[in-house]
């Protein structure tokens, strides 16, 4: 849902940006066409970078030339983390129908072609990566930061009940001595932001152990003023 309804170049690597437009037009060779001069091969404009095409213009949906495979960088959008992923697309352009589009001059477009693909890592996550990337989970906290509730994978992690996170006063009571000043800065950040960003900090487990988390923090607001504090930790080693 994050990225829903957004443009999927504000997604993209800028340097693959021309590759995926390339991979969307039929013939591999998307025009360039400048401000204020007609589309070419008799398209219309969309009012945009896209032209839109008659079905006689275009070749058969079954034909081979509309079969795609390429690679691109995608941005990362998981847990907060910046950088780009390569993903390998497989799939074809297909006429995309129901649209009920209408030219710059309010006539009527034909469906257009668009990409169905399925998109895959080009590089296999590592089994850590995918087992830290399961057991990622949700504390809920007063203002003060005091323990309210953790989800099942974090009882799993920590080791505690609720009840037990609960007795336990502040959750400053679970934080490394050395990491608690950080901690409580990105507390004071998110009073002030609504967000803490990325935390990167050590917390005491059931059996007297230290666990290097990943956190971000966000409040949640009630008739627009703050009610509790929802923090979303992935274990790191």
């Amino acid at each position: 849902t994050d990225v829903m309804h957004q443009s999927v170049f504000e997604l993209i690597h800028t340097e693959d940006q021309q590759e995926f437009r390339r991979n969307l037009h039929w013939a591999l060779n998307p025009p360039h066409t400048p401000e204020g001069e007609p589309s070419p091969a008799g398209g219309k404009s969309l009012g945009s970078s896209a032209v839109a095409y008659k079905p006689d213009q275009l070749p058969p949906e079954n034909s081979s030339f509309l079969e795609r495979s390429f690679v691109c960088r995608f941005r990362c959008l998981l847990d907060n983390s910046s950088g780009f992923l390569a993903l390998n697309l497989q799939g074809r352009l297909k006429f995309l129908h129901g649209q009920n589009k209408r030219s710059d001059d309010g006539s009527a477009l034909p469906p257009q072609l668009a990409l169905f693909a399925i998109s895959t890592p080009l590089q296999p996550p590592s089994i850590l990566e995918i087992r830290t990337k399961n057991m990622i989970f949700r504390t809920k906290h007063k203002l003060d930061f005091t323990p309210l509730a953790c989800d099942a994978k974090g009882k799993i992690v920590l080791g505690y009940t609720e009840a037990e996170l609960r007795m336990c006063g502040t959750g400053y009571q679970f934080v490394h001595a050395a990491d608690m000043l950080y901690c409580a800065e990105n507390h004071v950040r998110m009073m002030k932001t609504g967000e803490s960003g990325l935390t990167v900090f050590r917390l005491l487990t059931k059996d007297k152990r230290w666990k290097w988390v990943q956190a971000n923090a966000r409040l949640v607001y009630k008739n627009g003023k703050p009610e509790y504090i929802i923090v979303t930790q992935r274990p790191l080693v």
